[in-house]
């Protein structure tokens, strides 16, 4: 088939006499065909490269012409010298060629040819041309591609900085943006060349076209950036101001893509005079603004610029009408409220008024803000406040109750009544939200540490009703009950109030013993269960006995916090395995019966790290790597200790040890990644091993796991997305081609099972699309940009899934008992099998691995075999036909399934598989030595 479409395309190029898209069409099927030889790739070259000398022709398809070369030299990149040879002739000898054609042809050659064998003059010079030619498209191209031609940085720049002028407004938005990619990849030294460029674009922040004044608010974000990181002084400060009052003019702009820019910017713009920041709180102009005016730049013409045009920025992006703009203004409100605090007292008030918004977005994203403010020691929330925030504790949607939980764990509150009043609403949150009580019960924990005398009063105000009688209205199976049980007993722990101790009655600290599993599992991050027990134990002792040593002790476990948040996590081991168990039930407090009857922890345990997975990767985006690490190992080992109880889920234990090496492996190549330049990684191992790691690790989630939700799924590969965008945005190009590819393979079954579950895509991915559909190369810079947005969310398991995995078994074989074979003849393997969870139609391959180089494969057939796809037991013989002229050798199997991508059908070819697979067991080594002929 093959040769006979070889033949025909070669008949059809000699005999046509009018343009035709079949011969193109022919050829374009054998390249793009994996399976097409060499040599019928060097036959279509061969024809191309005859056909190349007649292009004079016009008849002849230039632009077809030159897209199979671009193809072949995507496909097949060993024929990349012939191809740069007849491009270069091409566009040296044809001076007809049609501008698109010669821009696909220049794009080829700068992707293919190393820069030592193409002539800088050569490939400027081409670039000059098309950019000054007619073609508006081409121009356009070529101007956001700019960076790759390989132009000297002076004339680029001068061709950037003309193109703002274009009557075009797509060339004008496209030079700005090559201006931005080239403050990035030269190293400017030139202020006078750099406040050119900024000038400029201010000049086109009056532009009538949206896209332009979209670019132009970025290039003057960028630029204004680098001239104030490059001054000294007062210098610094007034440039600073003046590049703060230019992208706060633009925040009320007609258009919501640049209000949207605007404020993305003003978020990165750094600090401002406080002045400048509080008049972006008010509509009201200042009398200390009023007269200010500072030295700027509009319409080409230097003019003095009024400070009051910051007026009210922010309180115009907070009252938008797109919710859009109002998340931006959220956004931007975090840097400056992180410099100053007078800042963060009055931007409070607005993200107050804020977290009553209709956009679920907006609220959470207020409330992100108020945690950063949090953690900057700059969240002061007042009395009036505390309504408006409490509320959202009692929210519908759990990522907002989650997040205001995160604020409220690092907010001091001032007085009794509101701490009472935040205790209260805590615990209304925990019975309208049951699903919430470990998160609940922690923090409830946290405070009453925090504020060890209003736990107190408060236990005393609650513990008449607690006295045994008639009229108690306690119910020991409450939420209520145990969120003031939780309360009670933090108070003893406070920092620096050990005499709160012998406040609290010893006989709460007995009913506490009553719902040890349930206190328990919500304290997992501060003590494990043994020391609570002992804790509880010793509290409830006779006033006699004096525990404030066993307090201090119980304080000395617990664990260090970084900027708010737990770095160690202990084990959760269970009561009956503990000493603690014993001392509890000879004090008779809890019968031998009950203590058996405590729940295993293992369920909890994962449900524990579902939920904090998000803050673990918050740590890693501040930098806390070290702790994230230490976090996941003491996880992974306390998952181990259950995977050999037969009673636990299995699967889902198998799922979250994957899930958190996945996490590990993640955090490393971000940080590698993000930050290169951090000590502590660049010990951590090559980047390309992690990589590797990292994409194995992401295919055994994906396919080892069958039954998983849509839910399920979405997250994984989003995480692909991740990888592969982290893999794009690192110099090294040599994976840049495969892993775009599996970039948009993956961007297009993510955005197949958003519509399927009705959810709107996250913000990374919709950035992301945006930079695939904004430029199609690989701009390290803009992936970079889009990794800025990604959070890990919480992962919730949907639905039921199954662990596939497989043993195999080869009987008595060792170096004693080895299996004979005769040199150069196939020997047969008995192998015994035994499947988990493989439906029918997996499709496995046995590997037999002799040396790094020496592989083979052999297809085993599921339906050839009975069993059920839980369990499927089988003898195969395995023929290995590669025996080696050796006395003996090791054979090494493992069962691998290959990966087959959902929207294509298998089709097994010979030779083994042709997708990737992952393994289902470990090697096994088998021992074979030669039949040795007896005399």
């Amino acid at each position: 088939m093959e040769q006979k479409l070889l033949s025909s395309l070669e008949q059809i190029f000699r005999n046509q006499t009018k343009i035709s898209l079949k011969p193109f069409s022919i050829a374009r099927s054998l390249i793009l065909n994996p399976s097409t030889s060499d040599q019928t790739i060097s036959s279509i070259l061969r024809t191309l490269e005859t056909l190349s000398t007649a292009t004079t022709n016009p008849k002849f398809d230039l632009l077809n012409f030159i897209t199979l070369l671009c193809e072949i030299s995507i496909v097949h990149r060993h024929f990349a010298p012939i191809i740069t040879t007849i491009l270069r002739s091409l566009c040296l000898h044809c001076p007809s060629i049609p501008p698109r054609a010669a821009g696909l042809a220049l794009s080829t050659l700068v992707s293919i040819a190393p820069a030592s064998d193409l002539d800088p003059a050569f490939s400027e010079g081409l670039f000059l041309s098309l950019c000054f030619g007619p073609c508006v498209t081409v121009r356009q191209r070529l101007l956001t591609d700019a960076e790759k031609f390989r132009v000297r940085p002076s004339v680029l720049l001068t061709v950037l900085l003309g193109f703002t002028k274009d009557p075009y407004p797509y060339v004008r938005m496209a030079a700005l943006d090559g201006l931005i990619g080239f403050c990035k990849w030269i190293v400017v030294n030139d202020q006078v060349m750099v406040e050119g460029c900024y000038l400029r674009a201010v000049e086109l922040l009056l532009d009538t076209e949206e896209c332009v004044r979209c670019s132009a608010v970025h290039v003057v974000s960028e630029w204004g950036k680098w001239l104030v990181a490059n001054s000294v002084d007062k210098s610094k400060r007034d440039r600073s101001d003046v590049l703060y009052i230019q992208l706060c003019s633009m925040v009320r702009d007609m258009s919501v893509k640049v209000r949207i820019e605007a404020f993305n910017a003003l978020g990165k713009a750094g600090m401002a005079s406080e002045y400048i920041l509080m008049q972006t709180l008010s509509k009201k102009v200042l009398p200390i603004t009023k007269e200010k005016m500072l030295s700027g730049q509009l319409s080409g013409k230097l003019l003095s610029l009024p400070a009051s045009n910051a007026a009210g920025a922010f309180v115009h992006g907070l009252e938008d009408e797109f919710f859009e703009v109002r998340s931006s203004a959220c956004y931007a409100l975090r840097m400056p409220a992180i410099l100053s605090a007078d800042f963060a007292a009055g931007a409070l008030g607005l993200l107050m008024d804020v977290l009553n918004d209709d956009s679920t977005v907006v609220r959470l994203q207020a409330l992100e803000t108020m945690h950063h403010m949090a953690v900057f020691g700059h969240l002061k929330v007042q009395e009036m406040h505390m309504h408006m925030f409490l509320g959202t504790l009692v929210d519908m949607n759990s990522s907002i109750r989650f997040t205001a939980r995160k604020v409220l764990r690092l907010t001091e509150l001032h007085d009794l009544p509101m701490f009472k009043l935040t205790a209260d609403s805590l615990i209304q949150s925990l019975e309208t939200y049951p699903q919430d009580e470990s998160d609940v019960l922690s923090l409830i924990f946290d405070i009453g540490r925090s504020h060890g005398s209003f736990a107190v009063s408060i236990t005393k105000e609650n513990f008449s009703e607690m006295e045994p009688s008639s009229e108690s209205t306690w119910d020991f199976n409450s939420s209520k009950t145990a969120a003031r049980l939780v309360l009670a007993i933090s108070a003893p722990l406070s920092h620096g109030k050990q005499q709160q101790l012998h406040s609290i009655p010893s006989i709460i600290y007995s009913y506490a013993v009553t719902m040890l599993g349930r206190i328990s599992n919500c304290l997992t991050e501060v003590m494990n269960q043994d020391t609570l027990l002992a804790y509880l134990s010793h509290c409830s002792r006779s006033t006699g006995v004096n525990p404030i040593d066993f307090v201090k002790m119980v304080e000395d476990d617990l664990p260090t916090e970084i900027n708010g948040r737990i770095t160690r996590c202990v084990r959760l081991d269970m009561v009956d395995k503990s000493d603690g168990g014993s001392e509890i039930q000879s004090q008779g407090l809890l019968e031998p019966s009950q203590i058996a009857a405590v729940p295993h922890v293992a369920d909890n345990c994962v449900k524990f790290i579902l939920v904090n997975i998000g803050g673990i990767w918050h740590m890693t985006k501040f930098g806390c790597i070290s702790e994230v690490l230490m976090t996941l190992r003491s996880w992974k080992e306390e998952l181990a200790t259950f995977i050999t109880d037969p009673r636990q889920s299995y699967s889902v234990l198998m799922f979250t040890l994957q899930y958190l090496h996945l996490v590990k492996l993640l955090s490393k190549a971000w940080w590698h990644v993000m930050c290169p330049i951090d000590f502590i990684y660049n010990e951590a191992g090559n980047l390309g091993y992690i990589f590797q790691k990292l994409e194995s690790t992401l295919r055994e989630l994906r396919y080892r796991f069958i039954g998983l939700s849509k839910e399920e799924e979405l997250h994984i590969h989003e995480l692909m997305l991740v990888a592969c965008t982290l893999r794009l945005s690192i110099f090294d190009g040599s994976f840049h081609e495969s892993t775009l590819t599996k970039l948009y393979s993956t961007k297009s079954r993510v955005m197949l099972l958003y519509e399927d579950c009705s959810i709107e895509p996250s913000r990374f991915v919709s950035e992301l699309i945006k930079v695939l559909q904004k430029n199609g190369t690989c701009d390290i810079f803009r992936f970079r940009e889009s990794l800025e947005f990604f959070s890990l969310k919480q992962l919730v398991f949907c639905g039921s899934f199954r662990y596939m995995k497989a043993e195999v078994d080869i009987g008595d074989n060792d170096w004693l008992n080895p299996l004979p074979f005769v040199a150069g003849l196939p020997v047969g393997l008995p192998l015994k099998i035994r499947l988990h969870n493989t439906p029918i139609e997996t499709k496995l391959w046995l590997k037999m691995t002799m040396s790094k180089d020496l592989n083979q494969y052999v297809f085993v057939d599921l339906k050839l075999f009975d069993g059920s796809d839980e369990t499927r037991e089988f003898t195969f013989i395995a023929p290995f036909c590669r025996t080696p002229k050796v006395n003996s050798f090791i054979l090494r199997l493992s069962i691998g399934m290959e990966c087959l991508p959902e929207e294509i059908d298998y089709f097994r070819g010979r030779g083994g598989p042709k997708n990737e697979l992952v393994y289902l067991c470990k090697e096994k080594e088998v021992f074979l030595s030669m039949v040795v002929k007896q005399c």
